[in-house]
């Protein structure tokens, strides 16, 4: 599920945001490029049209309705004749009305101070000073400098001349004598915004599910002259984005917030008055159609995630539960279970890994099954190979013992130490590992007898059973390599009769225990220390036996015997010392007859 969640969907959700920035980049060049075209068409539309009005302002100074009215001079404004003239002229005046439907307002100032108005029934804003008071304004001395050219002022510039409402655009032209070339005057022409606002408008495409774009008319300061919505007219565009635009020299856009909207600010230098056309477009408005295909996308993503999903579900998770099936079966075989099988259906590879882990148990069975049978193999032959051992040794023994009363020509002792011998070489070449303990108690009785008449009463013994241990079963001859090595080892240099040998079997819950003492002359560390740690390895057996007795191989060769023999549950401990005698403390588990 991690390397899911890693490597299908962290990357797919970059991919995705990836992709829309990228869209969002790509799609802001192609909308920056498609404003350029707009605006570029807008603006021209509006240098035409300003050219336009140039044009019949150019015409109308050379006219004799201007030429005629403005050489008109008088110093009396009272006079009545000069009255009916006044009107008389500015009757004529209208016809400059009627040249262009925009022209709503023309005053003509005469150098002497005369006004001429003309106007049309439209609402008007400009106010008319007397001509002392407009030579006095800051406008004039542009006005004269330019010569005759024209000077514009835009809706809500010099308000204290031009008005607020309506929105108007206003030109200043000196008038010259078209004879002379003197100054006649100052002709001051209002125009109509509506055809401007038209043009505005004319690149919106009411049908377009988005917001409309908005287009404004700033100058150099910021001033909002005019907006296509007539919204922030004459507010500051500074107010509304930090990105100032009114500073364009040719063409620029940019992705900036607008009145806190977030979007595309196109901006085009229109080359009139340092006047800029500006068009906001909200972003929203303009990806409205990518939101769109980009939810699609989400969709179609989200569908391929869940049906990952499900694909990781039903067939991921199962191919995974069969892994983790073999995982714990193989387990359970590491705690020694080889019966453990794992079923498996269908086609796919858990069923052949199901079949080779079955394979594999079932191998590892066969195999451990061949090498406990070649263990057991060895180690009846470590058994076979140490009772090889001791029966040499007890034949030696005995038959010397025997030799030695035929020299004596004593029968009746011969008779009984053959029959002692029969025994220990019944017990010895019994077909059985184990025998009952009272076998083994009468086995060693006659080993001792023999003993005790051989080395001529260096020793008495005692044993010691309870009547509980004797239809338990040991393995066979435990006990007379025990008394051998006290007898051999223990009573050297012992006067008749000193030497002591007693035998305890007792029986506890879980196990026999065994005790041999003797009252000898013990063992020294070194002893101690090589049958601790059986320094003699089992190489060596053959040497040892031929060395016999005098190496004391009775007691290692019965704790080889008795580790093969029970395992770990058995314990032998000796206890001994130099000159204080030995006590070997033997501990097997119980084994009652056949049972």
């Amino acid at each position: 599920m991690l390397a899911f969640i890693l490597l299908i969907i962290i990357p797919m959700i970059g991919l995705g945001l990836f992709s829309f920035l990228h869209s969002e980049t790509l799609l802001e060049k192609k909308y920056s490029q498609q404003t350029e075209i707009s605006l570029k068409a807008i603006g021209g539309n509006i240098r035409y049209f300003f050219r336009e009005l140039d044009q019949l302002s150019d015409g109308n100074l050379t006219s004799p309705e201007v030429q005629d009215t403005l050489k008109y001079s008088t110093y009396s404004s009272s006079d009545a004749s000069t009255i009916i003239k006044i009107n008389q002229a500015e009757k004529e005046m209208n016809r400059i009305l009627f040249q262009h439907p925009s022209v709503s307002f023309v005053v003509l100032y005469a150098k002497d101070g005369t006004m001429f108005r003309t106007f049309r029934n439209d609402p008007t804003t400009f106010k008319p000073i007397s001509f002392d008071l407009l030579q006095q304004h800051s406008l004039y001395n542009d006005v004269m400098k330019l010569g005759g050219r024209p000077l514009w002022i835009g809706p809500y510039e010099q308000r204290e001349l031009t008005g607020v409402e309506p929105p108007l655009f206003t030109q200043l032209r000196l008038v010259k004598d078209i004879e002379t070339f003197n100054d006649l005057g100052v002709m001051v022409t209002q125009y109509k915004t509506e055809e401007v606002y038209s043009m505005l408008n004319a690149f919106q495409n009411p049908k377009a599910d988005g917001e409309e774009t908005r287009y404004v008319i700033v100058n150099k300061s910021g001033l909002i002259l005019l907006d296509s919505r007539k919204e922030i007219e004459g507010l500051n565009i500074n107010e509304y984005t930090d990105s100032l635009p009114q500073e364009t020299v040719s063409y620029a856009s940019s992705r900036e917030r607008f009145s806190d909207v977030d979007s595309l600010v196109s901006s085009y230098q229109l080359d009139r008055n340092g006047w800029v056309l500006i068009s906001v477009k909200s972003w929203n408005a303009l990806t409205n159609e990518n939101v769109r295909f980009v939810q699609w996308i989400g969709m179609i993503t989200v569908l391929g995630l869940l049906s990952a999903v499900l694909f990781n579900v039903f067939f991921v998770n199962r191919v995974a539960k069969s892994i983790i099936k073999v995982v714990r079966k193989m387990k359970l075989v590491e705690q020694g279970l080889l019966d453990i099988r794992v079923t498996a259906q269908g086609k796919d590879e858990t069923v052949l890994l199901a079949n080779s882990f079955n394979s594999m148990v079932e191998r590892i069975g066969n195999l451990l099954s061949d090498v406990r049978r070649e263990q057991a193999r060895k180690q009846h032959a470590e058994m076979m190979l140490m009772q090889a051992q001791i029966k040499p040794h007890f034949l030696f023994n005995t038959l010397e013992s025997i030799n030695a009363l035929a020299a004596q020509n004593e029968g009746g002792k011969i008779m009984l130490m053959v029959r002692r011998l029969s025994n220990l070489l019944r017990t010895s070449m019994h077909h059985s590992e184990e025998i009952r303990i009272s076998q083994e108690i009468e086995h060693v009785r006659s080993y001792l007898e023999i003993q005790k008449y051989r080395f001529e009463e260096l020793f008495s013994y005692e044993l010691t059973v309870q009547a509980e241990a004797l239809d338990y079963t040991i393995l066979k001859l435990t006990l007379q390599p025990l008394v051998e090595n006290s007898i051999q080892h223990g009573f050297d240099g012992y006067a008749d009769g000193e030497g002591e040998i007693s035998i305890d079997v007792t029986v506890e819950p879980q196990q026999i225990v065994i005790m041999v003492r003797d009252n000898g002359n013990g063992m020294n560390e070194d002893v101690l220390s090589r049958l601790a740690t059986g320094s003699n390895p089992s190489s060596k057996h053959k040497a040892e036996a031929e060395l016999g007795e005098r190496r004391g191989l009775g007691l290692r060769n019965v704790a080889d015997r008795l580790r093969i023999h029970y395992g770990l549950v058995y314990r032998m401990m000796i206890c001994s010392q130099e000159g204080s005698g030995t006590v070997i403390r033997c501990v097997i588990p119980k084994s009652r007859g056949e049972g």
